[in-house]
């Protein structure tokens, strides 16, 4: 069942990753085809309306895709519905402003920023630390996109009286932080693979992202210089028909390799997806795997003696007193002999023990496995029942399972462990809390 249950959950994170790569591609092949468009106007300088309905088809499609999300709760849904709203109503406001009647514009995108650092702020502070990350990165787009737009209202207003080049200073920034960004996944990527030496990685993938760089940095910063001077009259227009048509030749060979390349590669990118989830989950596990951290250190150590293979006796300071003087060896250990109920406690517990130690056949097991795995040292006493004879580990487990006594199935309430031997005695030093 075990074996059934992993190949279940690897089936179901590689079809994660699987659609993670295909997000990838598809998020790079919207943003080469607005670039196409611009491209095309700036070619044939047809009505600006074709862009504006290619905004609201993609609008339309990724507020499909967020409602769709199971993930997602009722709050966010709202928020996000009123964030396509506000983008929709936006796209409307620039076909009145510019065919109707000049109007206000940059109330819109106003709104629109409050709202996307509002959400931002909420996706931050209610995710995990691992996820973190890869929100900030796209939220942090979100929001330089709809200051650009401000910035851009306030110039279509006459209130931004800078140039194009200077009111595009937004996307400008954003190229820039997109190349820094990838440059530095793929020297992750370089070091998280190929120097710890994984087959399945080789030299295709290195020249898929470098190719991924170019398609969102290069491109896109050709073409924004190109609109920059179409708009400002820095040159002549059959110049810039004629960078407009390099810009769109580039996109198109660009396209038809890069989905070539993202097939083919596909497994390759899965595993370096892996990868990263791998390394994110790690110190989490660490940190739920270390014991060492429940235990705590007794101010005043407690002594045992060993009664039986299971089960310990809680002595006294008195007691303790007599037997401190002695430096025997440890006692061998027989659970059939030496029962709890057999024991005359009258006696000094020592004297009635190494009577009943004549008893014990040489060839006995001596006790020093512990009781459940019978591989490790027995190093833990359970309180208040005084079974013991297991280890750390077995121990942990009980605790985190049943939290009862492996024999009489009594409450544990504390652990305690033995540290230091002391001829017959045992001193248990240290305790865990259940």
């Amino acid at each position: 069942m075990n074996r059934q249950q992993e190949q279940i959950n690897s089936q179901e994170m590689e079809k994660e990753f699987s659609s993670e790569v295909v997000r990838i591609s598809i998020f790079n092949c919207v943003c080469q085809f607005y670039m196409l468009i611009f491209s095309c106007k700036l070619i044939w300088l047809f009505d600006s309306k074709y862009i504006i309905i290619f905004a609201w088809f993609m609008d339309l499609i990724t507020f499909v895709i967020v409602m769709l999300d199971k993930n997602i709760g009722k709050l966010l849904s709202v928020v996000h519905f009123l964030e396509k709203v506000l983008s929709i109503s936006f796209k409307i406001t620039i076909v009145i402003h510019f065919e109707v009647k000049e109007i206000k514009l940059y109330y819109v995108p106003a709104a629109q920023l409050i709202i996307t650092v509002g959400l931002f702020l909420f996706q931050v502070l209610h995710h995990d630390q691992s996820k973190r990350k890869h929100i900030i990165i796209a939220h942090s787009y979100s929001v330089l996109y709809v200051i650009q737009l401000l910035l851009l209202t306030l110039k279509w207003n006459n209130l931004f009286g800078y140039t194009y080049y200077q009111t595009f200073i937004i996307t400008w920034t954003a190229l820039g932080i997109n190349t820094f960004l990838i440059i530095l996944l793929l020297i992750t990527m370089v070091e998280n693979c190929f120097l710890k030496h994984i087959p399945q990685i080789n030299g295709t993938l290195i020249f898929w992202f470098i190719f991924y760089i170019f398609g969102l940095t290069i491109t896109p910063f050709f073409l924004l210089k190109t609109v920059c001077e179409f708009y400002e009259s820095d040159n002549t227009y059959s110049n810039v028909k004629l960078a407009s048509i390099a810009v769109l030749v580039c996109i198109l060979i660009y396209l038809f390799l890069f989905v070539f390349f993202t097939f083919k590669i596909k497994k390759q990118l899965i595993i370096v997806l892996q990868l990263d989830n791998r390394q994110a989950t790690t110190p989490k596990r660490q940190s739920q795997e270390t014991p060492q951290k429940k235990w705590r250190r007794l101010k005043i150590p407690i002594m045992f003696i060993r009664i039986s293979a299971s089960y310990y006796k809680m002595l006294a300071r008195q007691s303790t007193a007599d037997t401190s003087t002695r430096n025997t060896s440890s006692i061998p250990i027989c659970s059939d002999v030496l029962r709890p109920d057999s024991l005359n406690f009258r006696q000094s517990p020592c004297q009635t023990m190494m009577k009943q130690m004549k008893s014990i056949p040489k060839d006995q097991d001596s006790g020093d496995f512990c009781l459940i795995c019978f591989e490790n040292e027995p190093n833990v006493v359970l309180h208040p029942c005084n079974h013991g004879g297991i280890c750390n580990n077995c121990s942990e487990n009980l605790i985190k399972s049943t939290k009862q006594c492996f024999l009489c199935r009594s409450e544990i309430r504390y652990a305690l462990k033995l540290n230091q031997k002391e001829g017959e005695m045992l001193e248990a030093t240290d305790v865990q809390k259940v």
